[in-house]
Parts: structure tokens; C-alpha cells; sequence
């Protein structure tokens, strides 16, 4: 009894493992959430941006969920995706937005999928949280870094151009949003 046993358990283990990987494609620079910066009361729009380099194998794809961390609740957040604008700061089209506040809550990853996807084209998406703070803060999440080009765009209260993390802390703080954007399976 303890053969067949062994012997449909082993059938089985290889079964499995001969199963193809089915893994969602993610769009992201980031590593697991290390920290979140301090941001003051305003409006702030913590972004990552796509190259249609970086897309090019994707199109037709469809661009279904967003993923972010929060470590202290925002009193609103939502999610802006823009199409292609230039290398520093995104087109003037949004491609979708939401508002996602009812959906958030502190030290936890919140998942967004998105009520209409959006198809993979021949260009650059920005995928945007926008945060509002009635109070000094730790809203959106970050890795330990180093920052990696696209992976720490911001717009702060205040600010007319878009600046990476690293140039507004003068070089200080090196990391990267923690968003991700996940598409369709092939």
C-alpha cells in the first residue's frame, strides 16, 4: 500500500512540475517596501514611467492592475495613468483615472484593478499615485534602492515640472516608488 502510494505521489510531483509557469507579467523597478519619506501637507503625485522601449514586447497587451504600497492613509488617493509625454514628465492624455481612497488603508499593499484596461501601444505610459496630505507624512511606500532611471518620479505641491526623488532630497535618497502595473497574460 505504501508503494502505490509512493509510486501516485511521485506521478503526481511530476505531473505538476511539467505544468507550464503561469506568471503575470509586472511592470515595476522596485523591490519590497523598506520605508516611505516624509512628505508635508499637499498634493503629491509619486510616479513611474514605461519607455515604449521597455514596452515594446507588450504590445497589444492589456494593462490591467496596479499595484502600490501606502504606509500611513493619505486623506485621498488616486490612481492616473498618462500616455506619452516626454522623458521627464507625462502627456497631457490620461489614459485612466480612478479614485481608489475607499479601497486603502495603512501598511498594506493595495491592488487596483483597473474597470477599463488599457492596451499596450507603441508608447510610453506613466502610472501615477496621487496623494493628498492634510498632515505631515509617510504615504507612499518606497525600497531601499538605489533608484533606478523612471522609478521615482514626482510632482509636489508647489512644483511646475515633474523632478525624480533623488534630485528633490539633493541627491540625499536613492529609492523607488513601490508601484507596479501588471498586464494581461500573452
Amino acid at each position: 500500500m505504501k508503494k502505490l502510494f509512493l509510486i501516485l505521489l511521485s506521478g503526481t510531483l511530476i505531473f505538476m512540475s511539467c505544468k507550464k509557469d503561469e506568471t503575470i507579467p509586472v511592470l515595476g523597478y522596485d523591490g519590497e517596501n523598506d520605508n516611505a519619506p516624509t512628505l508635508p501637507i499637499g498634493t503629491f503625485d509619486a510616479g513611474v514611467r514605461f519607455p515604449k522601449n521597455i514596452l515594446d514586447n507588450h504590445i497589444g497587451r492589456t494593462l490591467e492592475e496596479v499595484e502600490f504600497y501606502i504606509q500611513d492613509q493619505p486623506s485621498d488617493v488616486e490612481i492616473l495613468i498618462y500616455g506619452e509625454g516626454s522623458a521627464t514628465e507625462p502627456g497631457s492624455t490620461i489614459l485612466y483615472s480612478q479614485n481608489v481612497n475607499s479601497s486603502v488603508s495603512a501598511n498594506s499593499w493595495i491592488t487596483h484593478t483597473l474597470t477599463s484596461p488599457i492596451i499596450i501601444a507603441d508608447e510610453d505610459i506613466w502610472v501615477v499615485v496621487r496623494l493628498v496630505h492634510d498632515s505631515e507624512m509617510r504615504s507612499i511606500g518606497c525600497d531601499v534602492g538605489p533608484a533606478r532611471t523612471n522609478g521615482d518620479w514626482m510632482l509636489g505641491e508647489g512644483q511646475s515640472e515633474w523632478r525624480t526623488y533623488r534630485d528633490i532630497s539633493n541627491g540625499v535618497v536613492s529609492v523607488n516608488w513601490n508601484i507596479r502595473a501588471y498586464m494581461s497574460e500573452e
